[in-house]
């Protein structure tokens, strides 16, 4: 599995690592049943109008084949159900959301990806691609990635009882859980992870310019002077940790 990083304008980095072939294919044949499965129910009950319910099959079975993809990815946050069971998601190579756009392309390109069967040439191409891009991936610019949970050091933990008054705090609880995105839970989990590997200056710089974004994004109590710009982002880490995202 490769290796891919993506800088944020705040000089943060994160890093994924790529889905290996063998889990996209084995994500694929999930997805795959799961196409047979629902054009066969479209069959079962559509065959009963006769020629009529022939010409509805043959829309349904196009809409199923487009727009399953297309609709799962977007809605579940790059996650179709196969993607989702085996743990990986789509991502923008930039690291923004995933756009309609994005999913549209990428998914308009698999008929070419699925010459001549069974996703040979998407498979051959991401082989080939040291970031393991089918030929979807490379038109849309978007990368199959694990979906790791990144996961607070046990020392962190460990001072959730001392200092984290956001959990107390029953209404600035439900507001972070209820504003915060994924790339945001992203950023603030990889602060506090990689903290200890910045330089002072740089460290002290990117947790004010933090505490001072999401002080104002998560409208936190203004009477907190006792926290220390680190502390108020522990503060959130330690609320958003193991947050999962359905979409």
């Amino acid at each position: 599995m490769a290796k891919f990083r993506i800088t944020t304008p705040e000089h943060v980095h994160f890093h994924y690592e790529t889905a290996g072939l063998l889990t996209r294919a084995m994500a694929w044949t999930v997805d795959q049943l799961l196409i047979v499965a629902l054009k066969m129910g479209a069959a079962m009950g559509l065959g009963r109008f006769g020629v009529l319910g022939v010409a509805l099959i043959f829309v349904a079975w196009f809409l199923i084949d487009f727009g399953y993809y297309t609709f799962t990815e977007l809605r579940r946050a790059g996650q179709s159900p196969g993607k989702r069971l085996l743990h990986i998601r789509v991502m923008s190579a930039n690291g923004a959301n995933l756009q309609f756009a994005d999913v549209l392309i990428r998914n308009l390109m698999r008929a070419v990806d699925t010459l001549p069967i069974a996703m040979l040439v998407g498979g051959v191409v991401a082989w080939i691609d040291p970031l393991n891009r089918r030929l979807g991936d490379l038109a849309a610019e978007t990368l199959v990635v694990r979906d790791a949970r990144r996961s607070l050091p046990q020392a962190m933990l460990r001072q959730r009882s001392r200092v984290n008054t956001f959990q107390d705090d029953v209404a600035v609880r439900n507001r972070i859980l209820t504003r915060v995105t994924r790339e945001e839970r992203d950023l603030i989990l990889d602060l506090m992870v990689r903290r200890d590997d910045l330089a002072p200056e740089v460290r002290e710089d990117l947790f004010r310019q933090a505490a001072e974004r999401f002080r104002a994004r998560y409208s936190l109590p203004e009477d907190l002077e006792h926290l220390s710009d680190e502390q108020t982002v522990l503060n959130l880490a330690l609320v958003i940790q193991g947050m999962k995202f359905s979409a």
